[in-house]
């Protein structure tokens, strides 16, 4: 019994024994195997870890595994098995660069994940708005997969035995003519990620740049786009916009406000003692604003000029309109009270007689 059993397990078959294929085949369930139980240890670790903590960096990694799907156990373990086998050097060369491309971009799809995950967190700690996140991590994403994927095909290339090296040099003037034409286009991405890190403006800001006004809408890797005030959209890329000077109104947290009045030069010296009061104190009962100064400033061609000086508490312009609009007409209501008359432009013609 037991001599036909040897017999069976010395059988050849494409150059390997039955008892070769029956090592492989143990091999291959073993491996399996022992991978699928660390994957399940590792899931259950890391469950009775989120139950103890607060972040959500034990979620991440279970969800990072559970990318990792069987077909791709199973391919390793194949080739962990037939390693030791007399196979077909082409099937060798195939199952070969087939683990290699798997592994590669199962390492570099995790990669793009950390990464993605990483800059989340850094720009939630940076306390940015969710549509301002959204925009930034979709631009950095594309940005990310174009250099990781291109890593991971030079990465397969090479091991392959392609020489990447020769092959990108081999682009010789036509790779220069396309580094030269993708010139601008890599000044505007470089600018997008110091408008990311620097955030000058994000979604949502009141910015002036040159001779435009408007509010960001979209930030992009390329160019930014602005809602202008009369409601078109404004497109203007990173480089243009960065090379500029640029004024923020969205951090403004309060805003002076300097305004002159101008009274006739026939106004009374009594009258002109008593104007800085009279608006001081209109000014101080006026909501959200603080007196600054209020001086006679100078006399001017037509009108003897007084200068004043006030902040609103907020950086809202509507709110800083309402309220000078409701100075001026509490100045325009007490000076009527008062008698005293407005300047504006004016001659006064003197005639000597002579008899």
């Amino acid at each position: 019994m037991m001599d036909k059993i040897n017999k069976i397990l010395d059988l050849q078959y494409l150059g390997n024994s039955v008892t070769d294929y029956l090592y492989a085949a143990l091999i291959f369930a073993l491996t399996f195997t022992a991978l699928y139980l660390l994957r399940g240890i590792i899931f259950h670790k890391l469950k009775v870890l989120a139950l103890k903590t607060k972040t959500d960096l034990d979620d991440f990694f279970v969800n990072l595994l559970s990318k990792i799907k069987a077909p791709e156990y199973q391919l390793i373990a194949l080739y962990a098995a037939i390693h030791n086998l007399n196979t077909n050097a082409l099937f060798n060369k195939i199952l070969t660069y087939t683990v290699l491309i798997v592994i590669t971009y199962r390492i570099t799809d995790i990669a793009i994940h950390v990464m993605t995950y990483w800059f989340n967190k850094l720009l939630n700690k940076k306390g940015m708005d969710n549509s301002s996140s959204l925009t930034i991590i979709t631009s950095l994403k594309v940005v990310l997969q174009i250099i990781l994927w291109s890593a991971a095909v030079a990465f397969v290339l090479s091991n392959m035995g392609i020489n990447v090296s020769a092959v990108i040099t081999g682009l010789g003037i036509g790779g220069i003519a396309i580094a030269l034409a993708a010139q601008n286009i890599l000044g505007d991405l470089f600018n997008f990620f110091v408008i990311l890190l620097d955030r000058p403006f994000k979604i949502g800001d009141f910015i002036i740049t040159g001779d435009i006004l408007g509010c960001i809408e979209h930030i992009g890797l390329k160019s930014t786009k602005i809602r202008s005030l009369s409601g078109e959209l404004i497109i203007i890329s990173n480089t243009n916009l960065l090379s500029a000077k640029t004024s923020n109104y969205k951090h403004m947290e309060k805003r002076r406000v300097v305004f002159k009045v101008g009274v006739i030069y026939q106004t009374t010296l009594e009258q002109l003692k008593k104007i800085p009061d009279m608006i001081k104190a209109i000014i101080e009962k006026t909501d959200q604003i603080v007196f600054d100064r209020g001086n006679l400033s100078e006399f001017g061609d037509s009108s003897i000029d007084f200068e004043f000086v006030y902040y609103v508490q907020d950086g809202d312009y509507n709110i800083h309109m309402k309220q000078k609009e409701e100075v001026f007409i509490n100045i325009v209501e007490l000076f009527e009270k008062e008698g005293i008359e407005f300047a504006y432009p004016t001659q006064t013609l003197f005639l000597n007689k002579q008899s």
